[in-house]
């Protein structure tokens, strides 16, 4: 079976690049006879508009080496895969991700050519519920199926208690050191990430907790707004950020937190597609403060692995960090549902689901 993808790009330190990476390693060992390529920015699509009209031929030429065509979100992968194999009787799924799945279905020239793109798929598929709830609202009989992403259970396993006491006294990782306690964030320093929300709930329980601190792992372009509102709480020697991180003490960076922490926003429909974070985090045994109306519906347990409170709402945000980090045995009895649901959704999971799909499209 040969399958051409198109994504943003292959950097495991992105989103769209670990779901890239992820789901393939995964298909490899699911998926009998499996050929793939992939067109990305980082290795063949061009990044003007221009450009890309020039580079159509070529993508066409490609696509018709392949039996299955997929994008990994709706704009302008899942618009290029639908106007690249146009005649070309070749089969086209969509995976609607977060913003490029339904901002451009509110901009009045986009909105057209991904709703003609959408119905012109042999099959669209969301990561989450959210997503698939936000395309409905404008496309409302459109067959959407839903599969969410996975994580790497194994990875991020939290090592036996006695164990995990004598890792938080004598790390191996340096760059734990003067950290702990602290509550933590992963993701990019995007607006849709909530930031300002959870830095304002962290301003307002760190005078009952003086030892906590806040981590936040990413980069991008609000860091300098973040900072600039830290400053302002006078907590910049309590919040500290990291990038680039190696995987080995990212997982440990996880393990060691007192729960996460992340407030995803509709920012004029910039939403969040899944959160793979949110799957690390539980991974790793942490309760999990998340935003309702988000992807993280899909990611969070309610009740069970943590907590989702409302959008905007950081003095509820601020109130659960307050109650979970008041009571351990809550802490505890939420870190083994965490676990607990993490082991379910596996990539193995997401690579079956994809396989079962793309046999009922190739017979």
């Amino acid at each position: 079976m040969r399958i051409c993808y198109l994504n943003h790009d292959l950097n495991s330190y992105t989103g769209a690049g670990r779901f890239c990476l992820s789901l393939l390693n995964c298909l490899k060992k699911e998926v009998s006879d499996f050929e793939y390529q992939v067109l990305a920015y980082d290795n063949f699509l061009p990044k003007t508009k221009i450009g890309l009209f020039f580079v159509l031929p070529k993508i066409r030429a490609i696509f018709k080496k392949y039996d299955i065509i997929q994008a990994l979100d709706g704009w302008p992968y899942g618009f290029i895969a639908a106007l690249a194999s146009f005649g070309l009787r070749k089969k086209i799924i969509i995976t609607a991700v977060g913003t490029g799945a339904v901002q451009p279905l509110y901009i009045f020239w986009k909105k057209p050519l991904l709703k003609w793109a959408y119905k012109r798929a042999d099959k669209v598929v969301a990561t989450s519920n959210n997503t698939k709830q936000e395309i409905l609202k404008i496309i409302p009989d459109l067959d959407i199926q839903v599969i969410n992403h996975g994580v790497e259970f194994e990875k991020f396993k939290i090592p036996a208690k006695v164990e995990a006491r004598q890792s938080r006294q004598n790390s191996k990782f340096k760059i734990l050191d003067g950290l702990r306690p602290y509550i933590l964030s992963v993701g990019a320093l995007k607006k849709r990430k909530g930031y300002e929300y959870s830095i304002e709930a962290f301003s307002r329980v760190a005078k009952k907790f003086p030892d906590l601190k806040y981590i936040i792992v990413g980069s991008g372009s609000e860091r300098e707004n973040l900072e600039l509102r830290i400053k302002n709480y006078g907590l910049s020697d309590r919040i500290v950020f990291l990038e680039n991180i190696p995987e080995e003490e990212l997982i440990a960076i996880y393990q060691n937190a007192e729960l996460f922490i992340l407030l995803p926003q509709d920012i004029s429909k910039d939403i969040e597609g899944f959160g793979l974070a949110f799957l690390e985090a539980a991974a790793a045994g942490l309760p999990v403060i998340a935003t309702r109306g988000s992807s993280a519906g899909d990611a969070v347990l309610d009740g069970k692995t943590g907590f989702l409170v409302p959008q905007l709402d950081y003095k509820e945000a601020a109130g659960t960090i307050e109650k979970l980090l008041s009571q351990p045995d809550l802490r505890n009895q939420f870190s083994k549902e965490s676990l607990n649901f993490a082991k379910t959704m596996s990539w193995e999971r997401v690579a079956r689901q994809y396989g079962s799909l793309y046999h009922n499209l190739y017979i």
